[in-house]
This record gives structure tokens, sequence and C-alpha cells, in this order.
């Protein structure tokens, strides 16, 4: 494995002669400013994106024909130029390259994989291993990435959020509770407020706002139907993901026929948030890919629109364990925390 990464590697550092390049310095912390919302207006263009953002890219080198992975040797970072796929889908991933499964991850970007693993290892990271899942789960090990994202709107102004809070524990899923009979006086269905009668158990699915929760609240005093709302409505609030993305490296398959080899992050598995047995990057926890069972979303109100550009500006952090949890933000028409 090692000769073969070492061959893909060698590729992508060719293309920009890194060899002759001198040893970096510490990357500079940067302030993250907050999030506000983006108009309902066409996004604006790569050119314009990348024009407004050009100070970021000062002394940065390319990596690939289409100059969409980029590394900066003096502050050990690497660049990637993306557009956002989908901002408020499922997600397994949150970058894949371009036209492959963009239903399941927030970014896309046009390159093959292993650039990306040849800029990490350009700036002085060195891989872990990727998950494994038998006998027991082990999860994927290796330096910890920090990952910031940063764009620009049509009005000119410049955004930047860590990645990990365009990503959010799963909301969009089915939340049951089990009640020997519905409380007197209901009738259900009632809205989304559903019951099962074969397995006498409240259903709910999804988030639940504050006026559904407060109307759901008045049609009965029974207290154990009130807890079971109450519930409801906290199990739906939007959690921002805590865990840390790390660089495990993927692996390499060789074909035993034909003896060819093949870094299996091609597949398209470049940045995840569910685990993969050929992870680029991937969470240091266990995060499930099973259909209906994903543990995280896109958090959708602070994602810009389909197509923006976006730069991620990935870097090896500091800190070794995972940043602290943050408060939950209601969903839908209750205030929102941008």
């Amino acid at each position: 494995m090692a000769t073969a990464l070492r061959q893909l590697v060698l590729q992508a550092l060719t293309i920009c002669s890194l060899t002759a390049m001198a040893a970096s310095l510490p990357a500079d912390e940067k302030p993250v400013a907050p999030v506000k919302p983006v108009a309902e207006q066409p996004p604006p263009s790569e050119e314009q994106v990348w024009k407004l953002l050009q100070e970021e890219f000062a002394g940065a080198r390319a990596l690939n024909p289409q100059k969409t992975v980029l590394i900066q040797v003096s502050k050990k970072q690497v660049l990637l130029k993306t557009k956002v796929a989908c901002p408020d889908c499922i997600l397994e991933m949150v970058l894949v390259p371009e036209g492959n499964r963009e239903h399941e991850t927030i970014l896309s970007i046009r390159t093959k994989a292993f650039v990306i693993h040849a800029a990490l290892l350009a700036i002085g990271m060195e891989p872990g291993k990727p998950a494994t899942f038998s006998p027991d789960f082990v999860p994927p090990s290796g330096p910890v990435v920090d990952i910031e994202a940063v764009w620009g709107d049509a009005a000119g102004k410049i955004h930047r959020l860590p990645l990990k809070e365009w990503v959010r524990f799963n909301t969009h899923k089915y939340h049951a509770a089990a009640l020997p009979a519905p409380p007197e006086g209901i009738e259900l269905p009632h809205g989304d407020l559903r019951w099962d009668r074969f397995n006498n158990e409240l259903l709910w699915y999804g988030p639940m706002t504050v006026s559904q929760r407060d109307e759901l609240l008045g049609l009965s005093q029974n207290a154990g139907y009130q807890k079971i709302i109450r519930n409801f409505y906290q199990a739906g609030l939007s959690r921002a993901m805590t865990a840390d993305f790390v660089f495990a490296g993927s692996s390499i398959y060789k074909d035993e026929e034909t003896g060819e080899e093949f870094y299996e992050a091609e597949a398209g598995h470049l940045i995840c948030t569910s685990n993969f047995p050929d992870a680029l990057i991937d969470l240091r926890e266990q995060s499930s890919a099973s259909d209906g069972a994903q543990t995280y979303e896109g958090w959708t109100e602070r994602i810009p629109q389909q197509g923006t550009p976006v730069l991620l500006i990935l870097s090896a952090a500091k800190r070794k364990t995972a940043s602290d949890s943050q408060e939950p933000m209601p969903p839908k028409d209750a205030p929102l925390q941008k």
C-alpha cells in the first residue's frame, strides 16, 4: 500500500514541483464571522467568488489541472474549490467528486481523491486508518483536520464558518413513544401526530415547531401525553455535529488477477459524515450509513444555496479533542440562530 500511495503522491507533487518548496510556518488562526441569511437570488458565479476571495489564495499552488486543489505551504493549508450540491439533504458525506452521489452530500469538487491525499501529505499530515467493522467497530484514526468553509454572496460579502457547523444531527426521522391509549378527547391523526394501534405508540415525524408543540400540548392535560409531546419537540431540535474530522487516508485495493492497484477513495468518499472503510477524511466516532438511519443532515439555514462556490480551508488542528457541544436550535417557525 505504501508504494502505491507514494506513486499517487508523486503524480500530484510533480504537477507543481512541490519538492522544491520550503518548509512551512504554522497557520494563523482566523476569526469566525456569524452567518447571515442568503437572499433568494441566483448564486454568485465562480469567477465572482474566487475574485472576492483572492486574498485567501495568496501564495497558493495548484496540484491538479482543474486547479481545484491548492496548497499554501507557508501556512500549512490545503484549499479546495468546491460548490454546494445539496443544502438540505440527509448526509453520508460533506464532499464528493462532482457527479458522484450528490444527493448525499453538501459539496462537490472537480478532482481525483488522491490529489487531496497528496496535498495533506505535503503540509505535513500523516494518515491514520479508516474505520473497521468486523469483528467489532473500530473508529477511524488519524490527525484531526480543521475545515473552514468560506464563501461570498451576491452582495459581495464574505462569510466563513467551521464546516462542522453546516452539519446537524438528523431531525427528519420518526419519533415514537409508548402510550397505553390516546388521551381521552383527542382524535388521531391530528395533523402529523398519529397513533399506532398495533404497537400502542404515539408517532411523530421530523422536527416540531414551537407553535405545533403548543397546539398539541393544549389538546390534553394527560401527564404521559404532555411528557411525550415535550420529548418529541426536544428530539427535533437542531444540534450541531461535535465529532472531529480525521485524516484516515483510505486504502489501496489490488486486483489479484491483473495486479492493478486502485486508491479506494476514488469511489467518492472524500469527506464523510458516515463511516466508510475507504474514506479519505472521516468522523472520529461511530456514524451509520444505513438507509433511514443516517446520523446527520445538512443544517440548511446555515448553508448557501445550491450552486454557490465555496472554498474549504483544511489544516492540522492544534487541539486533540472534539469541540464542546452547542445548544440546540428550535426549528422552522421558532426563532432561528443563524
